[in-house]
């Protein structure tokens, strides 16, 4: 796949704090990437530098493999944080505005308000907008132009359901015409919904990096225990069978190992001659495990 932003070794710091550290990844035309963690975790950094706003310290990026230059940004849409405008203005002079800016006509004016849902309210003035509406003229912003990469930052942070539900089609109309995505949130439920890609950030490093599908994949938990539970601890621990074991309340907390079935659990416990008299299975949530990558260690 064709590479559109590459980034190596990237690092900022403001004083003592270290928003990103030795930061790396690879994203590739027609990918909806999801650049996912909690508050103060580098995500707005991270698409500040690469969208020109500050300028890292150390490490470096590339767009559509070269240097930064200006002639990419009518190839990027972007916004950053939360969007910015004449209050006074209309929806539509606003956009002009931005139009002389990126240097885009505005005749692609009517387009991006017809996407973002707001050709109904062009005329009025932006201080009267909901928040939803606001967030909406931003991304209509970003896309004036028609980029080929739309850089989004945190576009459904405190939105209302429906406002979420709103700027989440506009997001997946733009990746299924496409487009390749960048978002940064910290709503695991979005980047799920929108993202077939995620890197997962915590106090300015990576965590983790991959397909949603693999990264996020929802473990099967079983529950159980036996006369014996210590003993099919251990012979658990030894097997293949599983990715881990905890205890609670006196049972036995299984994660299964990928196409394992509580039956072979079942079958294993036998073949130990031990019999299971509980067991209970239930699914892992995508939260319980975003948490769990994210906290302290």
């Amino acid at each position: 796949m064709k590479e559109i932003l590459s980034i190596q070794g990237l690092s900022k710091s403001y004083k003592n704090i270290r928003a990103i550290h030795n930061l790396n990844l690879e994203i590739s035309e027609g990918q909806a990437f999801g650049i996912l963690g909690p508050n103060g975790s580098g995500k707005t950094t991270t698409l500040s530098i690469v969208t020109g706003i500050i300028r890292q310290d150390n490490g470096y990026f590339r767009w559509f493999g070269e240097e930064p230059n200006a002639k990419q940004r009518k190839t990027i849409g972007s916004l950053i944080e939360s969007p910015h405008f004449y209050p006074y203005l209309s929806l539509e002079k606003n956009l002009r505005i931005i139009c002389d800016i990126k240097g885009t006509s505005n005749a692609d004016i009517g387009r991006v308000l017809e996407t973002a849902r707001l050709s109904e309210r062009k005329k009025s003035k932006f201080s009267s907008m909901s928040l939803g509406m606001k967030q909406r003229l931003g991304i209509a912003a970003a896309m004036l132009g028609d980029p080929k990469v739309l850089v989004l930052d945190e576009p459904t942070n405190g939105l209302d359901p429906e406002g979420i539900a709103e700027v989440r089609e506009i997001v997946i109309e733009q990746v299924k015409m496409g487009k390749t995505l960048i978002l940064a949130s910290h709503i695991l439920n979005e980047v799920e919904k929108i993202c077939d890609h995620v890197a997962i950030l915590k106090n300015g490093e990576l965590l983790a990096c991959g397909p949603v599908k693999e990264l996020l994949t929802e473990d099967e938990i079983i529950e159980i225990s036996c006369g014996d539970n210590r003993l099919l601890k251990k012979k658990l621990d030894s097997s293949k069978l599983v990715k881990e074991v905890d205890s609670e309340n006196g049972m036995l907390i299984l994660t299964l190992n990928e196409s394992i079935s509580p039956a072979d659990i079942n079958n294993f416990a036998f073949s130990n001659q031990l019999v299971i008299h509980h067991m209970l299975s239930r699914k892992r949530s995508l939260e319980s495990q975003f948490l769990e990558l994210v906290k302290e260690e």
